[in-house]
Protein backbone atom coordinates (compact mmCIF):
# COMPACT_ATOMS: atom_id res chain seq x y z
CA UNK A 1 0.00 0.00 0.00
CA UNK A 2 2.94 2.37 0.61
CA UNK A 3 4.34 2.03 -2.93
CA UNK A 4 1.51 3.96 -4.62
CA UNK A 5 1.93 7.28 -2.61
CA UNK A 6 5.71 7.10 -3.05
CA UNK A 7 5.31 6.62 -6.79
CA UNK A 8 2.87 9.56 -7.04
CA UNK A 9 5.24 11.77 -5.01
CA UNK A 10 8.19 10.75 -7.19
CA UNK A 11 6.18 11.45 -10.35
CA UNK A 12 5.10 14.86 -9.04
CA UNK A 13 8.71 15.84 -8.22
CA UNK A 14 9.89 14.71 -11.66
CA UNK A 15 7.13 16.64 -13.41
CA UNK A 16 7.87 19.81 -11.41
CA UNK A 17 11.55 19.60 -12.31
CA UNK A 18 10.60 18.81 -15.89
CA UNK A 19 8.45 21.97 -16.16
CA UNK A 20 11.31 24.15 -14.92
CA UNK A 21 13.69 22.51 -17.40
CA UNK A 22 11.24 23.12 -20.24
CA UNK A 23 11.07 26.84 -19.50
CA UNK A 24 14.86 27.09 -19.29
CA UNK A 25 15.23 25.14 -22.53
CA UNK A 26 12.77 27.39 -24.39
CA UNK A 27 14.64 30.49 -23.25
CA UNK A 28 17.89 28.89 -24.34
CA UNK A 29 16.47 28.26 -27.81
CA UNK A 30 15.23 31.85 -28.13
CA UNK A 31 18.67 33.16 -27.08
CA UNK A 32 20.26 30.91 -29.70
CA UNK A 33 17.94 32.36 -32.37
CA UNK A 34 18.90 35.92 -31.45
CA UNK A 35 22.60 34.99 -31.50
CA UNK A 36 22.29 33.49 -34.98
CA UNK A 37 20.39 36.54 -36.25
CA UNK A 38 23.12 38.84 -34.99
CA UNK A 39 25.91 36.70 -36.44
CA UNK A 40 24.26 36.66 -39.88
CA UNK A 41 24.35 32.87 -40.12
CA UNK A 42 21.49 31.04 -41.90
CA UNK A 43 18.52 30.63 -39.57
CA UNK A 44 18.13 26.87 -40.10
CA UNK A 45 16.99 24.15 -37.69
CA UNK A 46 20.43 22.44 -37.60
CA UNK A 47 22.17 25.76 -36.80
CA UNK A 48 19.64 26.60 -34.08
CA UNK A 49 19.93 23.12 -32.56
CA UNK A 50 23.75 23.33 -32.55
CA UNK A 51 23.86 26.76 -30.84
CA UNK A 52 21.10 25.87 -28.36
CA UNK A 53 22.69 22.51 -27.58
CA UNK A 54 19.59 20.45 -28.33
CA UNK A 55 18.45 17.98 -30.98
CA UNK A 56 16.60 18.88 -34.18
CA UNK A 57 13.75 16.59 -33.16
CA UNK A 58 13.31 18.68 -30.01
CA UNK A 59 12.69 21.84 -32.10
CA UNK A 60 10.05 20.02 -34.15
CA UNK A 61 8.53 18.64 -30.96
CA UNK A 62 7.21 22.06 -29.84
CA UNK A 63 4.74 23.57 -32.31
CA UNK A 64 5.20 27.12 -31.06
CA UNK A 65 8.99 26.99 -31.60
CA UNK A 66 8.57 25.50 -35.08
CA UNK A 67 6.06 28.16 -36.14
CA UNK A 68 8.23 30.95 -34.69
CA UNK A 69 11.32 29.76 -36.60
CA UNK A 70 9.33 29.40 -39.84
CA UNK A 71 7.98 32.95 -39.41
CA UNK A 72 11.52 34.32 -38.94
CA UNK A 73 12.72 32.45 -42.03
CA UNK A 74 9.80 33.81 -44.04
CA UNK A 75 10.45 37.39 -42.86
CA UNK A 76 14.13 37.15 -43.81
CA UNK A 77 13.25 35.86 -47.29
CA UNK A 78 10.76 38.72 -47.77
CA UNK A 79 13.36 41.26 -46.67
CA UNK A 80 15.87 39.91 -49.17
CA UNK A 81 13.26 39.97 -51.93
CA UNK A 82 12.29 43.57 -51.13
CA UNK A 83 15.97 44.53 -51.08
CA UNK A 84 16.35 43.18 -54.60
CA UNK A 85 13.32 45.17 -55.79
CA UNK A 86 14.41 48.43 -54.10
CA UNK A 87 18.04 48.23 -55.24
CA UNK A 88 18.06 47.06 -58.83
CA UNK A 89 21.33 47.30 -60.65
CA UNK A 90 24.76 45.67 -60.36
CA UNK A 91 24.19 44.55 -56.76
CA UNK A 92 20.88 42.76 -57.43
CA UNK A 93 22.60 39.75 -58.97
CA UNK A 94 24.90 39.52 -55.97
CA UNK A 95 21.97 39.62 -53.58
CA UNK A 96 20.13 36.99 -55.60
CA UNK A 97 23.21 34.78 -55.50
CA UNK A 98 23.36 35.03 -51.71
CA UNK A 99 19.69 34.09 -51.46
CA UNK A 100 20.26 31.04 -53.63
CA UNK A 101 23.31 29.99 -51.63
CA UNK A 102 21.39 30.28 -48.39
CA UNK A 103 18.50 28.30 -49.84
CA UNK A 104 20.91 25.59 -51.04
CA UNK A 105 22.37 25.31 -47.54
CA UNK A 106 18.89 25.00 -46.04
CA UNK A 107 17.88 22.35 -48.57
CA UNK A 108 21.10 20.42 -47.91
CA UNK A 109 20.35 20.36 -44.17
CA UNK A 110 16.77 19.25 -44.80
CA UNK A 111 17.99 16.59 -47.24
CA UNK A 112 20.31 15.10 -44.62
CA UNK A 113 17.46 14.99 -42.11
CA UNK A 114 15.13 13.33 -44.63
CA UNK A 115 17.78 10.71 -45.44
CA UNK A 116 18.03 9.85 -41.76
CA UNK A 117 14.26 9.51 -41.47
CA UNK A 118 14.16 7.42 -44.66
CA UNK A 119 16.71 5.01 -43.18
CA UNK A 120 14.48 4.51 -40.15
CA UNK A 121 11.45 3.90 -42.37
CA UNK A 122 13.36 1.24 -44.32
CA UNK A 123 13.85 -0.67 -41.09
CA UNK A 124 10.11 -0.53 -40.39
CA UNK A 125 9.32 -1.77 -43.92
CA UNK A 126 11.64 -4.74 -43.39
CA UNK A 127 9.80 -5.58 -40.17
CA UNK A 128 6.47 -5.44 -42.03
CA UNK A 129 7.68 -7.95 -44.63
CA UNK A 130 8.94 -10.24 -41.86
CA UNK A 131 5.54 -10.11 -40.15
CA UNK A 132 3.83 -10.82 -43.48
CA UNK A 133 5.97 -13.93 -43.97
CA UNK A 134 5.18 -15.06 -40.44
CA UNK A 135 1.43 -14.63 -41.07
CA UNK A 136 1.68 -16.74 -44.22
CA UNK A 137 3.51 -19.45 -42.29
CA UNK A 138 0.90 -19.49 -39.52
CA UNK A 139 -1.94 -19.54 -42.07
CA UNK A 140 -0.41 -22.61 -43.72
CA UNK A 141 0.06 -24.28 -40.33
CA UNK A 142 -3.59 -23.66 -39.38
CA UNK A 143 -4.74 -25.15 -42.68
CA UNK A 144 -2.64 -28.25 -42.08
CA UNK A 145 -3.99 -28.67 -38.55
CA UNK A 146 -7.62 -28.27 -39.60
CA UNK A 147 -7.38 -30.70 -42.55
CA UNK A 148 -8.54 -34.24 -41.50
CA UNK A 149 -6.13 -37.12 -41.87
CA UNK A 150 -6.86 -39.62 -44.64
CA UNK A 151 -5.62 -42.62 -42.65
CA UNK A 152 -8.34 -45.00 -41.38
CA UNK A 153 -9.21 -44.66 -37.72
CA UNK A 154 -9.08 -47.72 -35.44
CA UNK A 155 -11.73 -47.87 -32.73
CA UNK A 156 -10.74 -49.75 -29.60
CA UNK A 157 -13.12 -52.50 -28.50
CA UNK A 158 -12.51 -51.47 -24.90
CA UNK A 159 -13.83 -47.99 -25.59
CA UNK A 160 -16.97 -49.45 -27.17
CA UNK A 161 -17.58 -51.67 -24.21
CA UNK A 162 -17.09 -48.76 -21.79
CA UNK A 163 -19.64 -46.67 -23.64
CA UNK A 164 -22.12 -49.51 -23.58
CA UNK A 165 -21.54 -49.95 -19.83
CA UNK A 166 -22.02 -46.26 -19.04
CA UNK A 167 -24.97 -45.81 -21.33
CA UNK A 168 -25.42 -43.46 -24.23
CA UNK A 169 -23.35 -40.26 -24.48
CA UNK A 170 -25.24 -37.18 -23.30
CA UNK A 171 -26.41 -34.96 -26.15
CA UNK A 172 -25.38 -31.27 -26.24
CA UNK A 173 -27.87 -28.62 -25.16
CA UNK A 174 -30.53 -27.52 -27.61
CA UNK A 175 -28.86 -24.10 -28.03
CA UNK A 176 -25.44 -25.56 -28.91
CA UNK A 177 -27.05 -28.16 -31.17
CA UNK A 178 -28.86 -25.40 -33.07
CA UNK A 179 -25.70 -23.28 -33.38
CA UNK A 180 -23.80 -26.19 -34.92
CA UNK A 181 -26.48 -27.67 -37.19
CA UNK A 182 -27.39 -24.29 -38.70
CA UNK A 183 -23.83 -24.15 -40.03
CA UNK A 184 -24.39 -27.40 -41.93
CA UNK A 185 -22.31 -29.54 -39.57
CA UNK A 186 -23.51 -32.93 -38.34
CA UNK A 187 -22.93 -33.65 -34.65
CA UNK A 188 -21.16 -37.01 -34.56
CA UNK A 189 -19.88 -39.10 -31.66
CA UNK A 190 -16.43 -37.45 -31.50
CA UNK A 191 -17.97 -33.97 -31.56
CA UNK A 192 -20.37 -34.94 -28.75
CA UNK A 193 -17.50 -36.31 -26.69
CA UNK A 194 -15.45 -33.13 -27.15
CA UNK A 195 -18.40 -30.85 -26.32
CA UNK A 196 -19.03 -32.81 -23.11
CA UNK A 197 -15.46 -32.07 -21.92
CA UNK A 198 -15.92 -28.27 -21.93
CA UNK A 199 -18.15 -25.66 -20.34
CA UNK A 200 -21.09 -24.56 -22.55
CA UNK A 201 -19.81 -20.97 -22.69
CA UNK A 202 -16.40 -22.17 -23.93
CA UNK A 203 -18.12 -24.22 -26.61
CA UNK A 204 -20.14 -21.18 -27.74
CA UNK A 205 -16.96 -19.08 -27.97
CA UNK A 206 -15.30 -21.78 -30.06
CA UNK A 207 -18.33 -21.88 -32.39
CA UNK A 208 -18.11 -18.07 -32.79
CA UNK A 209 -14.38 -18.35 -33.53
CA UNK A 210 -15.11 -21.03 -36.14
CA UNK A 211 -17.71 -18.81 -37.83
CA UNK A 212 -15.27 -15.89 -37.85
CA UNK A 213 -12.47 -18.03 -39.31
CA UNK A 214 -14.72 -19.56 -41.98
CA UNK A 215 -15.78 -16.07 -43.06
CA UNK A 216 -12.22 -15.34 -44.22
CA UNK A 217 -10.90 -18.78 -45.21
CA UNK A 218 -12.04 -21.80 -47.21
CA UNK A 219 -12.34 -24.96 -45.08
CA UNK A 220 -12.24 -28.44 -46.58
CA UNK A 221 -13.67 -30.19 -43.52
CA UNK A 222 -15.82 -27.86 -41.35
CA UNK A 223 -16.58 -30.60 -38.81
CA UNK A 224 -12.90 -31.35 -38.17
CA UNK A 225 -12.08 -27.63 -37.96
CA UNK A 226 -14.86 -27.03 -35.38
CA UNK A 227 -13.73 -30.09 -33.40
CA UNK A 228 -10.16 -28.73 -33.21
CA UNK A 229 -11.34 -25.28 -32.14
CA UNK A 230 -13.58 -26.71 -29.37
CA UNK A 231 -10.70 -28.91 -28.19
CA UNK A 232 -8.32 -25.89 -28.05
CA UNK A 233 -11.05 -23.62 -26.60
CA UNK A 234 -10.42 -21.09 -29.35
CA UNK A 235 -11.95 -17.63 -28.87
CA UNK A 236 -13.00 -15.15 -31.58
CA UNK A 237 -10.91 -12.09 -32.31
CA UNK A 238 -12.12 -9.05 -30.40
CA UNK A 239 -12.62 -5.92 -32.57
CA UNK A 240 -10.12 -3.15 -31.91
CA UNK A 241 -11.38 -0.37 -29.65
CA UNK A 242 -10.60 3.30 -30.09
CA UNK A 243 -7.57 4.31 -28.04
CA UNK A 244 -8.05 6.58 -25.04
CA UNK A 245 -6.05 9.85 -24.84
CA UNK A 246 -3.69 8.19 -22.33
CA UNK A 247 -3.15 5.20 -24.63
CA UNK A 248 -2.54 7.54 -27.57
CA UNK A 249 0.02 9.49 -25.49
CA UNK A 250 1.78 6.22 -24.62
CA UNK A 251 1.91 5.10 -28.28
CA UNK A 252 3.47 8.39 -29.46
CA UNK A 253 5.99 8.55 -26.60
CA UNK A 254 6.94 4.85 -26.84
CA UNK A 255 7.80 5.21 -30.55
CA UNK A 256 10.05 8.21 -29.76
CA UNK A 257 11.69 6.39 -26.83
CA UNK A 258 12.51 3.35 -28.98
CA UNK A 259 13.80 5.47 -31.87
CA UNK A 260 16.08 7.47 -29.57
CA UNK A 261 17.41 4.28 -27.94
CA UNK A 262 16.02 5.18 -24.51
CA UNK A 263 13.80 2.05 -24.36
CA UNK A 264 14.24 -1.45 -25.74
CA UNK A 265 12.07 -2.30 -28.75
CA UNK A 266 9.53 -4.69 -27.21
CA UNK A 267 6.01 -4.94 -28.75
CA UNK A 268 3.31 -3.46 -26.55
CA UNK A 269 1.44 -6.75 -26.20
CA UNK A 270 4.51 -8.32 -24.52
CA UNK A 271 5.00 -5.51 -21.98
CA UNK A 272 4.04 -6.41 -18.37
CA UNK A 273 1.36 -4.48 -16.48
CA UNK A 274 1.68 -3.76 -12.76
CA UNK A 275 -1.07 -2.03 -10.78
CA UNK A 276 -2.76 -1.02 -14.02
CA UNK A 277 0.35 0.69 -15.49
CA UNK A 278 2.40 -0.53 -18.46
CA UNK A 279 6.03 -1.30 -17.58
CA UNK A 280 8.73 -0.55 -20.19
CA UNK A 281 12.38 -1.61 -20.48
CA UNK A 282 14.64 1.42 -20.03
CA UNK A 283 18.24 0.79 -21.17
CA UNK A 284 20.55 0.87 -18.16
CA UNK A 285 24.06 -0.66 -18.09
CA UNK A 286 24.02 -0.70 -14.28
CA UNK A 287 21.72 -3.73 -14.35
CA UNK A 288 22.89 -7.21 -15.32
CA UNK A 289 19.94 -7.54 -17.68
CA UNK A 290 20.94 -4.33 -19.49
CA UNK A 291 17.65 -2.63 -18.74
CA UNK A 292 15.54 -1.25 -15.90
CA UNK A 293 11.79 -2.01 -15.67
CA UNK A 294 9.84 1.21 -14.98
CA UNK A 295 6.28 2.50 -15.25
CA UNK A 296 5.99 4.21 -18.65
CA UNK A 297 4.93 7.52 -17.08
CA UNK A 298 7.97 7.57 -14.78
CA UNK A 299 10.17 6.52 -17.71
CA UNK A 300 8.73 9.37 -19.81
CA UNK A 301 9.53 11.92 -17.12
CA UNK A 302 13.06 10.47 -16.72
CA UNK A 303 13.64 10.63 -20.48
CA UNK A 304 12.63 14.30 -20.61
CA UNK A 305 14.87 15.10 -17.64
CA UNK A 306 17.80 13.42 -19.41
CA UNK A 307 17.12 15.56 -22.50
CA UNK A 308 17.07 18.68 -20.31
CA UNK A 309 20.39 17.69 -18.71
CA UNK A 310 22.02 17.25 -22.12
CA UNK A 311 21.22 20.88 -22.99
CA UNK A 312 22.21 22.56 -19.74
Amino acid sequence: MAKQPNREKQTAVLRSAQQKRKEQKREQVFRAIEEIKKSGKPLTFPNIAQVAGCSISYLYKWTELTEYIHDLQSQKTQQLNSLEEKQPGPHSLKTLSEVFKQRIRELSDENRELKRQNQNLRGHVAEIFELKSECERLRTQIKQLTTPESSPKVVSLNSVSKKSDNGELKNPSQEITHLITEKGIKIGVRLKQEIAKHEPERVKLAISAFEQYRGHNSIESPGACLLAMIRDETEPNVPLKAMTPLEDEFERWYCQAIESGFCQDVPKKYLPIQQGEIQVRVNNDKFSSGYELLSWQIAKAKMELDEDSSIS
